[in-house]
């Protein structure tokens, strides 16, 4: 099992040069990708969070990564994609895996911040469409020379469009969240399922769920991976839920190594631990006793 670092480009960080340090020192240490989040307003829960403090964005920090890096992958956890237009999308992203030289992982999402999605002008109600829609219009614009898409919200046709990814035919698009509608998503047209905040049990059903609505849908299951982003805390004390039901990385070295053991034996395939703080030390230090401590006892 792949191990990822979430870097807290959400928490506040009041220079980002520090995310793209956490970045380069995850990479020092083993981490197998690095990944960052997005919000475009501090609306509701990121407000009572951050404050006036800054919440840098997702794709401007993982090229300055990208820079400041060789081998770790860059995730998105996630974009939200109705908040994009899909041909400004697709350029940024087939650049930042050609910069990168093919290391690009688009994980996607639809988000809940109602409030946010009034202020960018886009219709809450039709973020799920939006959504499949711009998805669509992605693939024809990283695979067709001269990209054809006519849907309710985008259409194009007639000019070439590049650069085309360095992954062919795309980056490996992981579908966020954890509703009917998204483990659809993935079926129809995800590479894997990249969730979050799900117990060992709830994700090996839902990935059995996943595995049969893709086969369903004429594509091959096989194929598809499995990430989970979690917080991770080393408090020390044993965790109140047994291990099928935790949702986070907390207790004693022994309690976060058996809950990841869970999780591994569930089918995951790639974990993303991340703290809830900004700060780089605190950032660092968590990586650096998470290689040292509990990956030994992960064998």
């Amino acid at each position: 099992m792949k191990i990822g670092f979430g870097i807290p480009n959400n928490y506040g960080v009041e220079d980002p040069n520090d995310l793209v340090a956490i970045a380069v020192t995850a990479e020092r240490l083993g981490y197998a990708s690095v990944w960052v989040r997005e919000h475009l307003f501090h609306s509701t829960y990121v407000a009572e969070r951050l404050g006036d403090r800054p919440y840098h964005d997702a794709l401007t920090v993982l090229t300055a990564i990208a820079c400041a890096t060789e081998k770790v992958r860059l995730g998105t956890s996630v974009l939200v994609l109705p908040w994009h237009e899909p041909a400004r999308l697709g350029k940024m992203i087939a650049t930042l895996d050609q910069l990168s030289h093919g290391r690009v992982d688009f994980g996607i999402g639809v988000a809940i911040t109602r409030d946010e999605f009034e202020n960018l002008g886009v219709d809450f109600t039709t973020r799920g469409r939006r959504t499949d829609e711009i998805l669509g219009a992605l693939q024809a614009l990283w695979t067709q020379d001269t990209p054809q898409f006519s849907g309710e919200f985008y259409r194009f046709g007639g000019l070439k469009f590049s650069p085309k990814p360095y992954q062919k035919p795309y980056p490996p698009i992981l579908i966020g969240g954890s509703s009917p509608a998204a483990r659809a998503r993935v079926a129809r047209f995800g590479d894997g399922w990249h969730t979050l905040r799900q117990t060992p049990s709830q994700l090996a059903e839902g990935r059995g769920e996943v595995m049969r609505l893709t086969e369903a849908a004429g594509r091959d299951p096989s194929a598809l991976q499995f990430s989970l982003t979690l917080p991770l805390a080393f408090t020390g004390q044993a965790p109140s839920a047994p291990v099928p039901d935790r949702t986070a990385l907390t207790g004693t070295d022994d309690d976060i190594a058996e809950t990841v053991r869970a999780y591994r034996d569930a089918g995951l395939d790639e974990i993303v631990i991340g703290v809830s703080s900004g700060d780089r030390a605190e950032n660092t230090d968590a990586m650096a006793v998470f290689m040292e401590r509990i990956v030994p006892k992960l064998s």
